[in-house]
């Protein structure tokens, strides 16, 4: 078999050629694309919100698409968490796009929450609908 020394030089030699692929410097691009989700999830949460809102839709669906919803959001905070910018403008748009998904999750955690609130359902669109205009013009600066 094996020795230790070439099985731990190996190990290293795999782990070293996957570090490019996490978290390298993002572009402009990438950024805009990320933007760009945060923005249509939004929009979509708002259109959910909107509906429990105005007691067109089951809690329970509610309930499981805002969940969704925020899968997706925490997925994008966590992929622009763990990605470099190199340029101090794409820093200022990452770390803003952060917290833009952080807002976001919040607004559909609401809708989670009380998926046959009303009045919930009303709150989270406002912000929903604002967060996805943030993030559009986010994007657009970009």
């Amino acid at each position: 078999m094996f020795s230790r020394s070439t099985t731990v030089a190996v190990l290293l030699a795999s782990a070293a050629a996957s570090l490019p692929g996490c978290g390298g410097p993002i572009t402009p691009d990438e950024l805009s694309r990320s933007i760009g989700t945060l923005e249509s999830t939004a929009a979509e949460g708002a259109f959910l919100a909107d509906d429990v809102a105005d007691d067109r839709t089951k809690a329970t669906f509610a309930r499981v698409h805002a969940r969704d919803l925020s899968d997706v959001v925490d997925h994008e905070a966590e992929k622009l968490h763990d990605a470099q910018a190199d340029r101090p403008d794409v820093a200022r748009a990452k770390r803003r796009a952060i917290a833009l998904a952080d807002q976001i999750g919040t607004a559909l955690g609401q809708i989670q929450t009380a998926p046959d609130s009303e009045s919930a359902g009303r709150s989270a669109g406002g912000q929903l609908s604002k967060l996805s205009e943030d993030a559009g013009k986010l994007a657009d600066r970009l």
